[in-house]
């Protein structure tokens, strides 16, 4: 154990790299020296109380410096190994709903490294905003520490009504005028249990498409399995849709919400699975929603932003949100059904989930904590929905452009895996864009000619070509299920443009790689389904010379497919499959499918 510091001690950092005024080296150098992480203390963080003044932009486009109060997160590897209270920690090994009465909570204790050091041992419970218990004494039980090896039982709801199924539980020992946190926290794993909706996730087949909302009958007419949305929770609010949740009411925007109502019951009732994308804009009329001291980032600097369960006010507008849109697309209403749940978009790029300057194990502890409450909220509701996050297809390398934080894939989903682990393990699952390397070349068969694109695990970047890279990793038993078995995977977003090198036509090379992605995807049994992006052209693609629709439009209007059109028609098709790619072997540049698939099937 490491550093002697009072839970209660107040430590001023003034951070703008990490800088510090004399008076205030001794403490923060023996914190890091006893080895706490210097990143657990660095910015507007989670988590002993400090106040700091930080500038929380960073790069093109911030603005503003802003000074709050953070507290050091009490409950990480990093704060337990330096606690001089006890030597060693105990570990809160599981939370779970008991699957025969799911009104109980099963949690199982492994203290073994405090006997003979403490008698008793006080098991709390914690929300995410809390980093230590502070002045608490509410105890849910105390315990002699016996061998160490202790099972607790609790009740999933409370007297008054309320619950705990977004709560964390931690054991914890007398320490001066209170009680200091001797163990992880751990959430419950298992929120399905209490579900309402126990019926299988639909899924019909793996083809899919990122859908416009314009025109779902022609996306319904290309008979795909998956659809899917945008969902931006800063847009929700407004007036005409009232939600009482937790004794508070939230007003919605009738007018979007009806829009998803129409657009989510039409696909859903022609029995395609929808996907929703969760992304956070701002809104400078909820600043709940966003981490305190966050500074609104210009938009060529970043687009979306992390939600905030760092604060009571913050973390019950997030559980508020997941709640309503996790119960309004059960199924078992006119507004439709909602399957899959993407949380934030392509999150080792924090040009999609804007929270600051944080190295990636913080920086993924922040997400995790959000995903865990949409993911309790969504599961506890519908059991089998999949909820997952998306990483774009940089592997071992961070994004290459952009001027805000960002990271590689694998470190961000290796870190995800593991403080899923140490929190308490659910069945996430995981979306992934494998777009070709570069995005403006639609042939993605001679990806591996610029060097970016291998097939081993080193590879920077993850395309269709060595997709097998990422599904054969997550066969390694620390990504594997509660059940031991491969999470579910998920592709939902990646194209082909129709115009190779921003100038030159290539509408046949993107029909060729809409029948040999289709193909690849078919003969990979880990992925559960692909959607293309996308239905039409996008203006805010266009500009830049990518033109990844199926369609574009006429000059007055009207939509005017491409060859890659009729391909995404018929590819799953098993009597037209095979006559509808014929043309593509000549374009790749092979004589037979199983040339470059093996085992190939349709």
């Amino acid at each position: 154990m490491a550093f002697r510091l009072n839970k209660k001690s107040i430590i001023t950092l003034l951070l703008t790299g990490v800088i510090m005024t004399a008076a205030e080296t001794t403490a923060f150098a023996e914190v890091v020296g006893r080895g706490v992480d210097v990143n657990s203390v660095k910015g507007p963080t989670v988590g002993t109380e400090a106040n700091a003044s930080v500038n929380t932009g960073f790069g093109p486009g911030a603005k503003t410096s802003s000074s709050y109060t953070y507290r050091l997160d009490y409950t990480t590897k990093a704060s337990l190994n330096a606690s001089t209270v006890v030597s060693g920690y105990a570990r809160v090994s599981r939370a779970e709903l008991n699957p025969y009465d799911p009104t109980k909570i099963n949690i199982t204790i492994d203290a073994a490294a405090l006997v003979g050091q403490v008698n008793e041992v006080y098991l709390f419970d914690m929300k995410p905003y809390e980093m230590d218990l502070g002045s608490r004494s509410d105890y849910l039980m105390a315990r002699d520490i016996g061998d160490g090896k202790i099972t607790v039982t609790m009740d999933l709801f409370k007297e008054d009504g309320s619950n705990r199924l977004f709560d964390a539980f931690v054991l914890a020992v007398p320490y001066n005028d209170g009680y200091y946190i001797v163990s992880n926290r751990c959430y419950i794993s298992n929120p399905e249990a209490i579900a309402a909706d126990q019926s299988p996730a639909l899924n019909l087949g793996k083809k899919g498409l990122m859908v416009d909302p314009n025109i779902i009958d022609d996306a319904i007419d290309l008979n795909i399995k998956h659809a899917f949305i945008a969902i931006t929770t800063s847009q929700l609010f407004g007036n005409g849709i009232n939600y009482n949740f937790e004794g508070k009411t939230y007003s919605f925007d009738s007018g979007l919400i009806n829009q998803l109502d129409q657009e989510i019951n039409r696909l859903s009732a022609s029995g395609i699975a929808v996907t929703a994308g969760i992304v956070n804009g701002w809104n400078t009329q909820q600043p709940d929603l966003y981490r305190p001291g966050t500074a609104v980032q210009s938009q060529d600097a970043a687009l979306y932003y992390g939600f905030n369960v760092e604060t009571k006010e913050g973390f019950q507008m997030v559980k508020a949100i997941a709640s309503f849109l996790a119960n309004r697309y059960n199924g078992h209403n006119s507004h439709g059904k909602v399957t899959n749940w993407v949380i934030g978009n392509e999150i080792n790029n924090q040009f999609w989930n804007y929270v600051g300057n944080y190295g990636v194990e913080e920086y993924t502890r922040i997400f995790q904590r959000t995903f865990r409450v949409f993911y309790n909220a969504i599961k506890s509701v519908s059991a089998h929905d999949n909820v997952m996050f998306s990483l774009d297809y940089y592997w071992t390398i961070p994004t290459e452009s952009g001027s805000v934080a960002k990271y590689a894939g694998k470190d961000v989903l290796d870190t995800f895996a593991s403080l899923d682990e140490e929190e308490g393990r659910t069945n996430w699952a995981l979306a992934i864009h494998p777009y070709p390397y570069p995005l403006t070349d639609p042939v993605f068969w001679d990806d591996e000619s610029s060097g970016k694109v291998t097939q081993d695990v080193t590879t920077p970047v993850v395309s269709y070509i060595n997709l097998k890279v990422l599904t054969d990793y997550m066969h390694n038993s620390q990504m594997l299920d509660n059940s031991g078995s491969v999470r579910n995977i998920f592709m939902t977003e990646q194209g082909f443009t129709s115009v190779k090198n921003l100038s030159k036509e290539a509408q046949t090379e993107q029909a060729a790689a809409v029948a040999y992605g289709h193909y690849i995807v078919e003969n990979n049994p880990d992925i559960d389904a692909y959607m293309l992006s996308r239905q039409l052209d996008n203006s805010g693609e266009t500009k830049d010379g990518l033109y990844f629709g199926l369609s574009t439009t006429g000059s007055d209007g009207s939509l005017l497919a491409k060859p890659a059109r009729e391909v995404f028609k018929y590819i799953d098709d098993p009597a037209q499959s095979l006559q509808a790619s014929e043309f593509a072997k000549a374009v790749i540049g092979i004589n037979d499918w199983s040339d470059v698939i093996p085992g190939f099937h349709l």
